[in-house]
């Protein structure tokens, strides 16, 4: 009953596993099209159009980003409000917006610095930089949740920082950190609590 009080526990190990899996999905359709940049390379350099295929490329990846996150975060809202249904507990309480409230504010801002990343020409940083701004939100948020998020944040930035030994391997570092950690995560999270119940 104290737990239920001072954490969020509706938060679904289901909404994590449907993250990895969407997360995977859309690094795999990513890789695709670099894969496809990659065999077009020299068709844009002949036609002197390289700065074309590169805007092409990155409005191609953003899109695929802005689905990934939009169909992850809905399937997370979606099977917590289940769990939270389930449970007959209120999903949106005012720990619920503190909980928000934390995550939201260090990914906004880390955002707005992997724009600028990309503005001023760093891509190649952009993949390390997202798993350690979603590393530290985790890590910010996880005072609301199960004390287990924690090690899935400690993960998240471990990680971003071997990735940045590694950057022109930067998409499988995402797909790890996003896809098989989530997976991980969400499995270890639902035979530890949700199965329970």
């Amino acid at each position: 009953m104290m737990e239920s009080s001072s954490k969020f526990i509706s938060l679904s190990g289901l909404s994590g596993v449907f993250a990895g899996v969407t997360a995977l999905a859309g690094a795999y359709l990513a890789n695709q099209q670099l894969l496809t940049m990659k065999r077009k390379l020299y068709f844009y350099l002949a036609q002197d159009r390289l700065q074309e295929g590169f805007d092409e490329l990155a409005f191609r990846l953003v899109l695929i980003a802005a689905a990934t996150f939009v169909v992850s975060l809905g399937g997370a809202f979606t099977f917590t409000w289940l769990k939270a249904q389930k449970q007959g507990k209120k999903l949106w309480t005012s720990l619920t917006f503190k909980m928000i409230i934390s995550l939201a504010v260090p990914l906004i801002l880390g955002g707005a610095f992997i724009i600028a990343l990309y503005f001023n020409g760093f891509p190649e940083l952009i993949a390390p930089t997202t798993l350690l701004v979603y590393g530290m939100s985790l890590l910010n948020a996880s005072k609301y949740v199960h004390n287990d998020i924690k090690y899935l944040a400690l993960c998240q930035l471990v990680l971003a920082v071997i990735s940045l030994f590694y950057l022109h391997n930067g998409i499988y570092f995402w797909s790890i950190g996003f896809g098989v950690l989530h997976i991980f995560y969400g499995i270890v999270m639902y035979f530890k609590y949700d199965r329970k119940q």
